[in-house]
């Protein structure tokens, strides 16, 4: 396998950056409207450019949530928390990327870059699709089922979901309370991190183990959804690569009904959302609302209390007992979609293979696996322990030492 430094990418210039939004549609403002941070000479993040998913609040630029109902929004106050620390990092903040309405399914007009007939998957669309372009060097995303590594994968870009609640979420959009995480799509694990350490608030991540001594599986929640040859060829390749640095283990059997784990998610969801924005079902806006996302909202204001209540504990069940199940493993190696980008077609992509990831809680990270017959990125996951996110990333950067090269999409003519 070829050596991959996705660090290595030349930055486009401004005029790329207006030519391949013309056909991605990534950012909310067509006309890139530079946000000039507040530049610090000791920032970790010097030189690097910045997407905000626009769920997430910018101070003096409105938060719109990819929403028809927030189009006369009033500018936000201040900074979301993890905005001011990119700010004082150094990060030059360069637009609001697009999302998805309120972070659901309804898909935006955001085009993957490796194929404009293709999704770029949601809803952290804007941020996967401008990443892999090579139009910015890192996004904010967020995650509540499969909304950051969905993008990335599709889109070919790294996807860090850290650990739920390892970033603060204060000036963020909720959608669903219990499983909203905050995370970053960069070029490269390396940026990830140190992304990742500029922004975090949690104190208790644990210290890196070393890398070369911990180890992994190889595992597959759902084996019943049929799983593309090129994306399966991949899975097995990063397998191999891992068993070259890395020791490794066979998974035990699986405690848990990942289909189970889906649905009882999607009772939460659902009800938290309703709680959040349930109000917008009122006449005046219920109107101008998406079909997913209205649909998602009447179906949350038909859970009571009480069930929503019994899902939660019925998914801490499966939390507890998957993670109990893996006390010998340090990180996971599996896949975050079946398949690679799918045609234009109403979605957002497949989604139910991380659903379980996000409900188990821990950090995740999607690493890009060169491309398909089709030209289409491929992509890996690597999943870790609770707290666990300092020895994912080492584990991770050693993976991509041996994936196979991505080269940057081509603007279309």
């Amino acid at each position: 396998m070829e050596t991959s430094d996705h660090r290595s990418r030349q930055r486009r210039s401004s005029t790329e950056i207006r030519l391949w939004d013309q056909k991605i549609h990534a950012f909310v403002d067509p006309d890139l409207p530079n946000m000039a941070t507040q530049d610090s000479p000791e920032g970790s993040l010097q030189t690097v450019t910045v997407g905000v998913k626009d769920i997430i609040d910018v101070a003096g630029i409105p938060t719109r949530n990819g929403s028809a109902t927030c189009e006369r929004a009033a500018a936000a106050e201040e900074d979301a928390a993890v905005v001011a620390a990119l700010r004082a990092a150094g990060a030059t903040l360069l637009g609001k990327t697009t999302t998805t309405e309120f972070a659901f399914t309804d898909p935006t007009d955001c085009r993957n870059p490796y194929d404009l007939n293709r999704s770029p998957g949601g809803s952290s669309s804007g941020s996967g699709a401008a990443v892999a372009a090579g139009i910015l060097d890192a996004a904010l995303g967020t995650q509540t089922a499969g909304s950051l590594c969905r993008p990335a994968a599709y889109c070919g870009a790294v996807g860090f979901k850290p650990s739920y609640g390892a970033l603060p979420m204060r000036g963020v959009t909720p959608l669903a309370p219990s499983f909203d995480t905050l995370g970053v799509i960069t070029r490269s694990v390396e940026l990830s991190e140190r992304m990742f350490q500029a922004i975090r608030s949690e104190s208790s991540i644990s210290p890196a183990k070393e890398a070369g001594a911990c180890i992994t599986c190889s595992l597959l929640l759902d084996t019943t959804t049929d799983v593309a040859d090129n994306t399966m060829a991949a899975f097995h390749e990063a397998a191999q690569a891992l068993g070259h640095s890395l020791s490794k283990t066979q998974a035990p059997g699986l405690p848990i009904d990942p289909a189970r784990v889906v649905s009882n998610h999607r009772i939460v969801m659902n009800y938290e959302a309703f709680a959040a924005h349930g109000h917008l079902l009122a006449e005046e806006t219920a109107q101008l609302l998406k079909p997913k996302f209205k649909a998602g909202l009447e179906a949350g204001a038909g859970i009571s209390a009480t069930a929503r209540q019994a899902a939660l504990d019925r998914l801490a069940k499966a939390r507890e007992a998957f993670w109990a199940s893996m006390q010998e493993v340090d990180a996971i190696l599996t896949l975050p979609v079946p398949d690679g980008a799918p045609l234009i077609d109403g979605t957002t992509g497949f989604q139910d293979w991380l659903t379980p990831w996000t409900v188990f809680g821990g950090p995740l990270l999607c690493l890009p696996w060169g491309l398909d017959t089709f030209g289409r990125p491929k992509s890996v996951m690597l999943a870790g322990h609770p707290k666990e996110d300092a020895t994912l990333l080492a584990i991770a950067k050693l993976l991509e030492a041996k994936a196979p090269e991505l080269p940057l999409p081509v603007l279309p003519a």
